[in-house]
C-alpha cells in the first residue's frame, strides 16, 4: 500500500491544567486538587490522535524515535505519515513541545520557532465530579500563522488536510482555498466557533465536524433564507437525505451545510452520541455513544475523535486499513469511521489528560 500524508495545520499550545472537585462560582475561591502542564493545543492534539491512531502502542515502543531523529524517521511503523504545521515561540514550552511531537512519530519539520514570541497556552480547569472542563486560550506564537508562512509546507501535496479555528481566521481560509484549487480534501473542525463564517468555505468542503455548541454558532450566521437553486445545485441534487424522527431537526441542520457545498456533515454530541450526514449517496443516522466505564477527563475527546475519523476516511493504521482514498468515500464508511472515532473517543475521556489520554490504534476496539 502506498504511503499517504495527513498534514495538520493549526495551534500548538501547553496545557496548563487544574483539577478540581467542582468548577468555582463568580468571585469565589477553591483550593484545587492538583495542577499539572503538558503538550496540546488542537492542533498538535489532533496530530497526535492521527499518528497514534494510526499506529499500534507495541510497534511505536520498539520504534520510538528521539528527540533528534530526522523527520525521515518518523512514520516506520505506518502508511500514513502525519505532518504538523505551526508555530511555536524561542522558549522552553516551544522546544518541549516539538519533543513531544516527535516521540509520537510527528513530522514537525514543517513547525516555525518564532523569535521574541511565547508558545501559546491554554487555561484548563477540570471539573472531577463530572470530567467536564473550561478552557481559556492565549494565541501567542499560533497568531503568527500566515498564509505565507504555510504555503511552502503545501509544496508536497498531502491526501487530506485538517484545519482548526485557533489561527488566524485569515490563514484558515486562504489554506482552504488553496487546497480547493489543488483539489486536496479538507476537513474543518471549526473550533472554536466564529460567528459569520465565510459561506466560501463551505463550498466544496469534504468533512466538516462539529459539536453542538459549535453547529448552533455557525448555523445561526446561515440566517434563515432557503438555499438557492445554485446551492441546491452543488450537491448535484434537490434535496438532500431525508431522516426520520427523532432526527429531522439534527437532519435539517446538516441540509443546510450539504446545500452550501459541504459533503460530509458530522456533529458530535457528547454523550448522546454522533450524527452524521453525507451528501455523496444519502447516507446518514445518529450513533450512539461507545461506552464509557468512567469520565475521568473530556479535554482530548474532540480531537481524538477529529484524528481517528481522518485515519479512518484516509485509510491505514488503526482503523483497520484499506479503507481507500478519501475522495471515493461513501456514505456507508462515513458511517464506519464515526464509529471507530467514536470509539477512540469514548477510550480518551476515561483517562486524565489531554495529549498523553489519546490512545493508539490497536487499543481501540
Amino acid at each position: 500500500m502506498s504511503s499517504k500524508t495527513i498534514q495538520i495545520i493549526g495551534s500548538l499550545n501547553i496545557d496548563l491544567v487544574t483539577r478540581t472537585p467542582r468548577h468555582p462560582n463568580p468571585g469565589e475561591t477553591l483550593t484545587a486538587t492538583s495542577f499539572t502542564y503538558g503538550p496540546g493545543g488542537k492542533g498538535a492534539n489532533q496530530a497526535v490522535a492521527c499518528a497514534r491512531l494510526s499506529r499500534s502502542k507495541n510497534q511505536q515502543q520498539q520504534h520510538a524515535p528521539t528527540s533528534s531523529s530526522s523527520s525521515s524517521n518518523l512514520n516506520s511503523n505506518s502508511t500514513i505519515t502525519i505532518k504538523m504545521t505551526g508555530a511555536v515561540g524561542s522558549d522552553f514550552f516551544g522546544t518541549y513541545l516539538l519533543d513531544s511531537l516527535k516521540s509520537n512519530s510527528v513530522d514537525t519539520i514543517s513547525i516555525s520557532q518564532t523569535p521574541d514570541t511565547k508558545t501559546g497556552t491554554a487555561v484548563i480547569i477540570v471539573e472531577e465530579s463530572s470530567g467536564e472542563n473550561r478552557i481559556l486560550i492565549t494565541a501567542g506564537a499560533n497568531g503568527s500563522v500566515s498564509p505565507e508562512s504555510i504555503k511552502p509546507s503545501l509544496e508536497s501535496l498531502p491526501n487530506l488536510i485538517i484545519l482548526q479555528l485557533e489561527i488566524p481566521l485569515s490563514t484558515v481560509v486562504s489554506i482552504i482555498e488553496l487546497a480547493k484549487a489543488k483539489c486536496v480534501d479538507v476537513l474543518l473542525n471549526p473550533a472554536p466557533a466564529v460567528p459569520n463564517l465565510p459561506r466560501d468555505v463551505y463550498k466544496g468542503l469534504k468533512h466538516l465536524i462539529m459539536n453542538e455548541s459549535e453547529a448552533a454558532i455557525l448555523s445561526s450566521s446561515l440566517g434563515s433564507e432557503a438555499p438557492t437553486s445554485d446551492e441546491k445545485r452543488e450537491m448535484g441534487k434537490g434535496d438532500v437525505v431525508r431522516a426520520t424522527d427523532p432526527n429531522d431537526n439534527m437532519q435539517d441542520l446538516c441540509t443546510r451545510f450539504h446545500t452550501l457545498g459541504v459533503t460530509n456533515v458530522i456533529v458530535t454530541l457528547g454523550a448522546k452520541g454522533v450524527y452524521y450526514s453525507s451528501s455523496e449517496n444519502g447516507g446518514s443516522g445518529h450513533v450512539p455513544a461507545a461506552k464509557v466505564e468512567t469520565v475521568v477527563d473530556t479535554t482530548a475527546a474532540g480531537d481524538t475523535f477529529v484524528g481517528a475519523y481522518a485515519v479512518a476516511v484516509v485509510g491505514g493504521g488503526g482503523a483497520g486499513g484499506g479503507k481507500g482514498e478519501s475522495e471515493r468515500l461513501e456514505g456507508g464508511k462515513v458511517e464506519e469511521a464515526v464509529r471507530w472515532a467514536n470509539r477512540a473517543a469514548a477510550k480518551t475521556v476515561e483517562r486524565e489528560g489531554s495529549m498523553g489520554s489519546i490512545p493508539w490504534g490497536d487499543e481501540v476496539g
